[in-house]
C-alpha cells in the first residue's frame, strides 16, 4: 500500500518510514477526507468519547434524582363510573299536546356532567363520605415560606372554611366527561386508595341521582300544598252553600215534593240544562283562574321551576328548565373562579336574555289565559242570566221554593268546582310518584388494581431516557461550547498551517521526569512524534545540510512550549547533530534552569551588551544538552541595537552549532517572541488540546506573519491519549493497524 515494490519490516526504520512519508507524499498520502455525515459521525463519537466520564456523573446524578423523586411520589388511584342520561318518557297524567319531545338536545349531555360536578353534590359526597386527615408531611410551599418571611396562605379556621377547602380539594380530583356522539357520561374520581376511589364514583352519581329527585320532589309539594289550600277552600264554600240550603230547607219547613218542586216541565228541564251549563261554565272560569293565579305566583316570587308544574304551557318549561341549567352552571363557575371569570359573565348574558325570553312568554301566556277567563266568565254571566230569566218564568213557584232552588243550585256549582281542583291535586300527587332520575348507572365503578399515578414502568424508562439524553447534552456541550480545539480539521482550517506533530498527555508531572522522558522512554509515542517533528523540520528547511535556527512559541503559558523545545534538542542531539538551546523565556526560565545557572551571564545579559558569545554556553549534566540560561529579567523593550545583538549571536552560534532552538516567551504576555520568530529560519508554534483558545491562535498566527515570522507548522500538545490517533491524522482503521504491525506503536 505504501510503495509498489514488496518490502519487509525489518527493512525500514522509524526515521526512513517518516523520511518516506515526507518525501514521497503520493505513495502514503492520507485518503481524501470524508463526506460531512461521517464528520458529523465520527465528531459525536470523538466528543462521546473524550467526554465519557461527564457523560456517565451526569446521567447517573439525573437518573438518581429522576428515582428519588419518583419514590417520593404518592400513589393514587383513579376509578370511574358510568352513567347514561335517562330518556324522557311521556308523562301519562299530561293533557294531549304537551308531551315532550322524543329525542335530547346535544347540550344536554354537558349540562348534566355540569351538574354531575356542582358543588351541592360535593357536599352531599363529602357528608356521606368524609375527606382523610390530611398528613402533615413535608411542603416546599410551608418551606419557602417559612425561611423567607413571606406571607403563607393561612390554614382555615373555621368548620364552614374547612368544609369549603375540602370541596375544593375533591372537585380538583373529580372528572366528570360527556363521551362524544352519545348519551353517556363517565365520572372519573381519584384517591389515595382503589377502594376509596370506587366508593367515590360511584357516590357522586348516586348523591346526582339522589339531590334530582329531591329538587323535583319539593317542586311538586309546593305545587300540591298550593292546590291542597285552595281545594280546602272550594271545600269549604261547597258544605257552606249546602249547609245554608239545609238550613232554608228547615226553617221554611219545606216537604221533599216542595224541595223536589212540580214546576213546568219544560221549564224545569230548561233551568236544569242551563244550570248544568253553568256549573260547566264556573267549572272552566276556576280553572283559568287557578292557572292565572299560580303563573301570577310564579311571576311575581321569581320561581322558574314552578313553572315545571304547568304541562298545558311547553314553551314556559322549556324556557324555564333552561333558565333553571344556566343559573346552575354560573353558580359552579362563580363558586370556582369568581364573579368576574368570563365564562360567568357570558352565562349572565345568556340567563338575562333567558328571563326576557320567559318574560315574554309569560306575558303571552297571560294575555292567552286572561283571554280564555274573560270568555269563561261571559259564558257564566249569560248562563246566570239565562238562568233566571228561567226561574223568573217559574213565578208560579212559591219564593221559599225559587230560594231553596237558588242555594241548592249554588251548592251544586260549588261541588262541581271542588270537584275539578281535587282531580287536579290528585293528578299532581300521581305525577309526583312517577318521577326519575335524569341519569341511570351503565356500569359501577371498579376497584382498580394499580396505581394510576405514578406509573413507575413508563416513569422509569423516561428517567432513563433523560438521564441519558441529559448526559448526551452535558457532554456535546462541554465539547461544543470548548473554546479550544479537539479536531485536527478545525485547526488546520482555522489557522492555515500544518500540523508537525501531536504530544500526547503525560501523567508524570515532574519536570525531570519529564525532561527526560524521550531519553527513558525513546519508542513511546511522545518519542516518535518529537523524532517527527525534527525529521519535518529538516525536510522544510531550504537547505537541510546549514545550520539553521528554529524558535519554539506560544500564545499563553503552560502550553509545553519549554518540554517540546528541550525534547526537539535531546532528539536532534541524538542524531549526531550539534544543538544548542537558548531559553528566551527571562520571565519564567526553562526546565535547564537551576542553580548552576544562578550568578552567570544569560541571553538577556548578552543583549544588554558587555558579555562574550563564549561565555554564555552551559552543559546540563543530566541530559547533557548545550543551552544558554535565560539571564536576569529584561525591562527594556527590544531597540535596533538588541535585534542586532541577536543577530549577532545566532551568527556566531552556528560557527559552532547546527542546530539552534530558542524556547521563546509566551507571544500574548510579552512581545519577545516575535522579535525572536522575525530572526529565525523557523517557528514552531505550540497550541495545547482543548485549551488554546481560538482568538489567541488566530491573534498570535496572524501577528507572527506579520512580523516576517516564517512559521513551519503547528504542534498540539497534552492531547488525551485515546484521541491522539484520531487528531493526528485520517488514516483507515485497517492502515493504522498496519503501520502499528510495521513500525511499533
Amino acid at each position: 500500500m505504501f510503495c509498489a515494490t514488496p518490502f519487509s519490516a525489518e527493512a525500514f526504520n522509524r526515521e526512513s518510514y517518516i523520511t518516506m512519508s515526507l518525501t514521497i507524499p503520493a505513495l502514503i498520502a492520507p485518503p481524501p477526507p470524508p463526506a460531512g455525515n461521517t464528520v458529523a459521525v465520527r465528531r459525536v463519537f470523538r466528543a462521546f468519547r473524550r467526554h465519557f466520564l461527564l457523560f456517565f456523573l451526569t446521567s447517573a446524578l439525573v437518573a438518581a434524582i429522576g428515582i428519588l423523586v419518583l419514590l417520593s411520589l404518592k400513589p393514587s388511584y383513579t376509578a370511574t363510573a358510568t352513567v347514561a342520561i335517562a330518556p324522557q318518557a311521556a308523562d301519562p297524567l299530561a293533557p294531549d299536546g304537551a308531551q315532550p319531545p322524543g329525542e335530547i338536545d346535544a347540550s344536554v349531555p354537558a349540562t348534566q356532567a355540569s351538574e354531575i360536578a356542582s358543588r351541592d353534590v360535593a357536599a352531599a359526597v363529602l357528608a356521606q363520605i368524609p375527606p382523610l386527615p390530611a398528613s402533615p408531611g413535608f411542603s416546599l410551599g410551608r418551606y419557602i415560606c417559612k425561611y423567607t418571611h413571606r406571607d403563607c396562605p393561612r390554614a382555615p379556621l373555621s368548620a364552614a372554611e374547612q368544609e369549603q377547602a375540602n370541596i375544593d380539594a375533591f372537585l380538583k380530583s373529580l372528572t366528570v366527561t360527556p363521551e362524544l356522539r352519545s348519551l353517556v357520561i363517565d365520572v372519573s374520581v381519584t384517591a389515595p386508595t382503589g377502594p376509596r376511589a370506587a366508593m367515590l364514583a360511584d357516590a357522586v352519581a348516586s348523591n346526582y341521582q339522589r339531590l334530582s329527585l329531591a329538587s323535583q320532589t319539593q317542586n311538586l309539594n309546593q305545587v300540591a300544598a298550593w292546590l291542597d289550600n285552595r281545594t280546602n277552600e272550594l271545600q269549604q264554600r261547597w258544605l257552606d252553600s249546602v249547609l245554608a240550603a239545609d238550613r232554608f230547607s228547615v226553617a221554611h219547613g219545606l216537604t221533599q215534593a216542595q224541595q223536589a218542586g212540580t214546576p213546568d216541565p219544560l221549564i224545569d228541564t230548561q233551568i236544569a240544562n242551563t244550570a248544568t251549563s253553568l256549573s260547566a261554565a264556573q267549572a272552566s272560569l276556576a280553572v283559568a283562574k287557578s292557572r292565572a293565579d299560580a303563573l301570577d305566583n310564579a311571576t311575581r316570587h321569581g320561581r322558574a321551576d314552578a313553572l315545571l308544574t304547568l304541562p298545558d304551557q311547553p314553551i314556559l318549561v322549556a324556557a324555564a328548565s333552561q333558565l333553571m341549567s344556566l343559573k346552575s352552571q354560573r353558580d359552579q363557575l362563580t363558586g370556582e373562579f369568581g364573579p368576574n371569570y368570563p365564562r360567568v359573565q357570558a352565562l349572565n348574558q345568556q340567563i338575562a336574555q333567558t328571563e326576557a325570553t320567559l318574560n315574554g312568554q309569560t306575558g303571552a301566556a297571560l294575555s292567552s289565559i286572561s283571554e280564555a277567563e274573560v270568555s269563561a266568565q261571559a259564558d257564566v254571566n249569560e248562563l246566570t242570566a239565562n238562568l233566571n230569566a228561567l226561574k223568573a218564568e217559574a213565578a208560579g213557584q212559591s219564593a221559599a221554593e225559587a230560594e231553596y232552588r237558588s242555594l241548592n243550585d249554588e251548592a251544586e256549582s260549588a261541588r262541581t268546582v271542588y270537584e275539578t281542583f281535587l282531580e287536579h291535586a290528585n293528578e299532581v300527587v300521581d305525577r309526583a310518584a312517577l318521577l326519575q332520575p335524569p341519569v341511570v348507572f351503565v356500569s359501577h365503578a371498579g376497584v382498580p388494581l394499580r396505581p394510576t399515578f405514578p406509573n413507575n414502568t413508563k416513569m422509569g424508562l423516561g428517567i432513563m431516557v433523560l438521564a441519558l439524553a441529559a448526559g448526551a447534552a452535558a457532554a456535546f456541550a462541554r465539547d461544543h461550547f470548548s473554546d479550544g480545539f479537539d479536531e485536527a480539521e478545525v485547526l488546520r482550517a482555522h489557522a492555515q498551517e500544518p500540523i508537525l506533530a501531536t504530544l500526547p498527555w503525560l501523567p508524570n508531572p515532574r519536570p525531570k521526569k519529564i525532561a527526560r522522558h524521550i531519553l527513558d522512554e525513546p519508542f513511546s509515542q511522545t518519542g516518535d512524534a518529537v523524532r517527527g517533528l525534527a525529521a519535518k523540520l529538516s525536510l522544510l528547511s531550504p537547505d537541510s545540510h546549514a545550520p539553521r535556527s528554529i524558535l519554539v512559541t506560544s500564545a499563553s503559558p503552560l502550553e509545553g512550549k519549554s518540554t517540546l523545545a528541550l525534547w526537539l534538542v535531546m532528539t536532534m542531539r541524538q542524531g549526531g547533530h550539534d544543538v544548542l538551546l537558548i531559553d528566551g523565556d527571562h520571565r519564567r526560565g526553562s526546565l535547564l534552569a537551576g542553580a548552576a545557572s544562578q550568578g552567570k551571564p544569560g541571553f538577556t545579559d548578552y543583549l544588554a551588551g558587555g558579555v562574550r558569545a563564549a561565555d554564555l554556553i552551559q552543559k546540563d549534566t543530566a541530559t547533557g544538552v548545550d543551552f544558554i540560561p535565560s539571564g536576569n529579567a529584561m525591562s527594556r523593550p527590544f531597540g535596533p541595537d538588541e535585534i542586532d545583538r541577536l543577530r549577532e549571536l545566532l551568527a556566531a552560534m552556528k560557527q559552532t552549532y547546527k542546530i539552534i532552538v530558542i524556547d521563546s516567551p509566551p507571544l500574548l504576555a510579552i512581545a519577545d517572541g516575535f522579535v525572536h520568530a522575525s530572526v529565525v529560519d523557523q517557528t514552531v508554534f505550540v497550541c495545547r488540546w482543548q485549551q488554546t483558545s481560538r482568538r489567541a491562535v488566530t491573534a498570535s498566527l496572524d501577528r507572527l506573519r506579520q512580523y516576517g515570522a516564517r512559521v513551519a507548522g503547528l504542534v498540539v500538545t497534552m492531547v488525551d491519549p485515546g484521541a491522539v490517533t484520531e487528531f493526528d491524522g485520517l488514516y483507515s482503521r485497517r492502515e493504522q493497524y498496519l503501520i502499528t504491525q510495521l513500525y511499533g506503536t
